[in-house]
């Protein structure tokens, strides 16, 4: 077996397949001999590429070059290039070699010329008898065959070919015609036998639609598309006359398809701006869209619409809910032309809710005024926004967040669209974040904390005047609770740093200016308590009106409440279901609930001060408008109200109730909530407390004194006494009796409306009483034995009846006005018989005593006081007989 040769010459084997390249991409036959190739050249010279033809001598090897470079360097090509012949083949040449080697190159072109001419001589007779041959052939064929008459002999054979042709044309035209017919229509039937589907693909996608199968739509819709892009000659094979009426079927089915395609893309757009669908719906109509040619991403088509409707949505729900809550405003206003009407109205709806509070009845029930309505509307304003914003903010989300991360695969923008970016999602969610910031806060006219700190800032124009602050605190706390769950939503959306940011600051603003408007209101109703005073006896302590545990009640509340706004507990609906759990709130706060605690305290007792004046309601003839509705009795009902003194020792009872337990407990309960301690204000508020007290007491008990005084001293220093010659008494004298009536008459009305404050009305009038006496008795300068024994027995005679409310003071008083008789008793003849006239005295005041008894059985003592009075009896009788000594 012969050995096989790998050497192949690229030029003969280029020539040998008829081809133009090793790496042809069509068939081809390209004949070499005839055109101007390459590979004809290297070839027709029998493939000699041996040899220097300057003869030099060379190291390459040709037959390894590639076949263009090795026809610019054979000289027998026709692309020969001598500057490429001497860089490949001497590179290295010297001058010297080069020039030897032209000395060759001539030798060997005269070697080449010789050999030409050589043969040339040994031919040249054949060259002669050829030339004769051939002109001797070209006359007798002019003459003849070839003649100008038979145009070269070409026209008998044209016009016999003529005349076949109109035979032929006679006989087989109708017939070739008809087969040509037949064949079109076999190949027309076929072609639509074949192509059943891509015909029918526009009543198919149209189908698809009517049916919701989009799905099945894009699908037939890809499949019709790849036979019309791959295998268009299956559809309908062009031939050379018609293809373009073919061309033109094609387009006009394919237009069909493609306005199908149309009308469910649109219809997909529709339905992927519809904000009532859910994610899923949404998510699967983006990935359908992003299967059909689409200019610009469907995704965007979504943002921008949904983007939009939430904004617009919004901004019309504010403005609903604004004008609903300006219309509630119109119908609920009060008649503010009688300057009372709103104060009275408040103060009835303070009293309601008081009494919802003490009947533990439900939140609602407490919070009911006149601006409920209206209360309500701002409250379905706050949730109404919330609501459009998280049904829809969401799902936008979600779906952006899928869309950031790569879910939807990415459609190539059409070279008129633009590229955005993905990130833009984000910035539209925030858009919607601060449309909802901006309308809460342009509502309540909310700003910065430190701006709203610094200035005094007036309440919300749209905010009911005729609202209670117990309606408003609850109110107010329900919609910083619907804001805080809504910022609890849109926290764990985890939208941005910069959404959160903004939600944060939207949560403390409204809590400082909810603070502000709770403040306004609390200090307000503070100074118009006073009108709930409806004098009413506490039933768990007859001693204070119900005044008081009204207010203290009031406190708590409204206290609460602030601790509530100011973030002390979660006030969403979700916090509802899980222990309440307290949480610190910031100094600002803090202070500010303290200074207005304290500030409403302060109302409150000027508030007492002006229902003991004359500027009570009652004393300027204003009859009670609240109702008090109660089974129990009321012994403050047989008072006589419009009477000040009655007013004013109720207000007493009520200072002193206040100073020893209300106080003292609203302030340790404010310090232990807080964690504070205010013990500067506490002891200013006491001694506030203490010196309207005193001066309360002393308003009551002064023109009591000077009616017990005047009493005294129009007994003692009487023109018509004298002192030193009036005989020995054997009665008292009725200025005596009167003083002691006067002072049952007080006691009496201080029982009947302070019972507590009897003992230290009547001590201090008792001792206003010894006082005055032993003034009187120090301007008497001589006493005779009657006018001794008369001072004494009126003196012993008020002081044993007084005995009960004589103090200390008063009883040193009497003692000293004992010596001052016994200093001043001038001793005359005859007196000697003392105990005589001792004893009458005794007689004349046991029966003044008994005579009495029952008309001033209100200052009898106990029984172990009796023994004191005895005492302090005998003391009187032995001062008097030693000043008679």
């Amino acid at each position: 077996m012969p050995r096989l040769s790998y050497n192949v010459d690229e030029a003969a084997l280029l020539k040998a397949y008829k081809i133009s390249t090793l790496n042809p991409t069509q068939w081809e036959e390209v004949d070499h001999d005839l055109e101007d190739s390459v590979a004809g050249a290297l070839t027709a010279n029998g493939g000699d590429v041996e040899g220097d033809p300057l003869g030099i001598g060379s190291s390459v090897n040709v037959r390894e070059m590639d076949m263009e470079s090795k026809a610019s360097i054979l000289i027998t090509s026709k692309s020969f290039d001598p500057k490429a012949f001497l860089t490949v083949m001497h590179p290295h040449a010297t001058f010297q070699d080069l020039a030897q080697g032209i000395n060759t190159l001539e030798a060997s072109i005269d070697a080449r010329s010789e050999a030409i001419r050589i043969l040339v001589e040994d031919n040249f007779d054949r060259f002669v008898a050829v030339k004769a041959s051939t002109d001797a052939l070209y006359a007798e064929m002019k003459e003849g065959l070839l003649s100008d008459s038979s145009e070269y002999a070409s026209k008998p054979v044209r016009d016999e070919l003529k005349q076949a042709a109109v035979k032929a044309n006679q006989v087989f035209l109708p017939v070739l015609e008809n087969a040509s017919k037949a064949s079109k229509l076999r190949t027309t039937l076929g072609v639509f036998d074949r192509s059943k589907f891509f015909f029918n693909l526009p009543s198919f996608i149209m189908d698809s639609i009517d049916a919701g199968k989009y799905e099945v739509a894009i699908r037939d819709y890809k499949k019709g598309k790849n036979l019309l892009e791959t295998r268009p000659g299956q559809l309908l094979p062009v031939g050379a006359t018609d293809g373009q009426a073919q061309k033109r079927i094609l387009d006009k089915v394919w237009a069909s398809v493609e306005k199908a395609i149309g009308e469910m893309r649109n219809v997909l757009l529709s339905q992927l701006q519809d904000p009532s669908r859910t994610v899923d719906e949404h998510e699967k109509t983006i990935e359908l869209l992003q299967d059909l040619p689409m200019s610009e991403d469907p995704s965007w088509t979504y943002f921008d619409s949904q983007h939009k409707w939430i904004m617009e949505q919004m901004n019309k729900t504010y403005e609903a809910s604004v004008k609903a809550v300006n219309a509630a405003l119109e119908k609920t206003a009060t008649d503010e032309s009688d300057p009372d009407t709103l104060p009275n109205l408040l103060a009835s709806q303070l009293h309601n809710s008081l009494a919802a509070l003490e009947k533990k009845q439900a939140d609602a029930i407490v919070a009911q005024s006149t601006g409920e309505p209206v209360w309500q509307g701002i409250v379905d304003l706050v949730k109404n926004i919330s609501e459009v914003m998280l049904s829809s903010l969401p799902s936008f989300w979600k779906i952006s967040t899928n869309f950031m991360e790569g879910k939807f695969k990415k459609v190539p923008t059409s070279p008129t669209g633009t590229r955005r970016s993905p990130t833009q999602c984000k910035s539209m969610a925030l858009d919607i974040i601060k449309l909802y910031v901006s309308l809460v806060s342009r509502f309540f006219t909310l700003s910065d904390m430190a701006v709203m700190a610094s200035s005094s800032t007036k309440p919300p124009p749209l905010l009911p005047k005729n609202s209670s602050s117990l309606s408003l605190a609850h109110y107010l706390m329900k919609i910083l609770g619907d804001i805080q769950e809504t910022v609890n939503d849109l926290n764990a959306m985890d939208i941005s740093n910069e959404a959160a940011l903004g939600l944060k600051n939207l949560l403390e603003t409204a809590r400082w200016r909810f603070e502000d408007i709770l403040v306004g209101a609390w200090l307000r109703d503070a100074q118009l308590f006073y009108l709930i005073e409806t004098w009413t006896a506490s039933p768990s302590d007859p001693s204070a009106t119900l005044y008081i545990t009204q207010m203290e009640a009031f406190q708590r509340q409204v206290t609460t409440a602030a601790y509530k706004l100011a973030g002390g507990v979660d006030l969403s609906t979700a916090s509802l279901t899980k222990p309440a759990r307290q949480n610190p709130i910031t100094s600002a706060f803090v202070t500010k609930i303290t200074k207005t605690f304290m500030d409403a305290l302060y109302a409150f007792l000027d508030g007492m001060l002006r229902l003991a004046s004359d500027e009570s309601p009652i004393a300027l003839g204003k009859k009670p408008f609240v109702v008090v509705e109660s089974d129990a009795t009321n012994p403050l009902d047989l008072l006589d109200l419009t009477d000040g003194d009655i007013r004013l020792l109720l207000v007493l009872s009520n200072f002193g109730h206040l100073a020893k337990y209300i106080v003292p407990s609203m302030i340790t309960q404010l310090e232990s909530a807080f964690g504070i301690n205010i013990s500067e204000d506490r002891q200013t508020l006491m001694s506030a407390v203490q010196e309207l007290e005193k001066t309360l007491f002393e308003s009551y008990a002064k023109p009591k004194a000077i009616v017990v005084k005047d009493l005294v001293k129009s007994g003692i220093l009487d023109k018509d006494m004298d002192w030193y010659e009036t005989p020995q008494p054997a009665e008292i004298r009725p200025y005596m009796y009167r003083t002691i009536v006067y002072l049952v008459g007080v006691h009496a009305q201080v029982s009947s409306a302070a019972e507590r404050l009897i003992e230290q009305t009547m001590t201090h009038l008792v001792d206003e009483l010894a006082t005055e006496a032993l003034r009187c008795f120090g301007q008497i300068d001589r006493f005779g034995m009657g006018g001794m024994l008369r001072a004494t027995l009126e003196i012993e005679y008020m002081h044993q009846t007084l005995i009960k409310y004589v103090t200390p003071s008063a009883d040193a008083a009497l003692s000293e006005l004992y010596n001052n008789i016994s200093v001043a008793y001038q001793r005359r003849q005859g007196d000697e018989n003392l105990q005589a006239n001792l004893d009458r005295v005794k007689k004349t005041l046991a029966d003044a005593r008994r005579a009495t008894g029952i008309e001033f059985l209100c200052f009898r003592k106990t029984a172990t006081r009796s023994a004191t009075s005895g005492s302090s009896s005998a003391r009187s009788t032995r001062d008097a007989s030693r000043s008679a000594r």
